[in-house]
């Protein structure tokens, strides 16, 4: 489908993150959430939904992001949740990040945002420049032989623990 589709589909990945977080819903109480790469905003929605302070749903694509407010818009009606999140651009490692206050998230997640080898530095920059010193970065991916290792190699040496979550903490349904 090309790069510039990527935010056509509801991926697995953004079901599994969504379901992940909805019971671990203590992950989101009260916290500053980015979600990279939203597509359609699913897991940005989940957030919103199981108590986050402030989401920020981000995605590089205009037409993508139309997308996401849409669907901010018919899952969120009650007021106050709706005004807790955000929908905005953000191009990995690019210029949009001086449009975001550093290191100002509590939680980072992504769903399927480790797609492109070309883009795993400047996946990390972004995760470096706005998690903050004591947040936490949830992804999930579906390995596709793109040479994730190195990604995950670069994120162990800028970031202090790195743990997995084993398949028996998720719905059978996706393992």
């Amino acid at each position: 489908t090309g790069l510039k589709w990527t935010g056509a589909a509801i991926w697995d990945a953004a079901i599994l993150l969504s379901e992940y977080l909805a019971k671990n819903h203590g992950l989101l109480k009260g916290k500053n959430v980015l979600e990279l790469g939203s597509g359609h905003g699913l897991v940005s929605v989940v957030c919103a939904r199981f108590g986050a302070r402030k989401v920020t749903a981000t995605d590089y694509d205009e037409r993508v992001l139309k997308l996401a407010r849409d669907n901010v818009k018919s899952n969120l009606q009650e007021d106050s949740i709706t005004q807790c999140i955000e929908v905005k651009q953000l191009g990995w490692g690019t210029s949009d990040l001086q449009t975001f206050e550093k290191f100002s998230f509590d939680l980072i997640v992504g769903s399927d945002v480790v797609y492109n080898k070309e883009l795993f530095k400047p996946l990390i920059e972004t995760i470096e420049a706005l998690l903050s010193s004591s947040g936490i970065l949830v992804l999930a991916y579906k390995p596709r032989g793109l040479e994730e290792e190195k990604f995950f190699f670069w994120l162990k040496k800028k970031f202090q623990q790195i743990a997995t979550i084993s398949s028996a903490e998720l719905d059978s349904a996706f393992v």
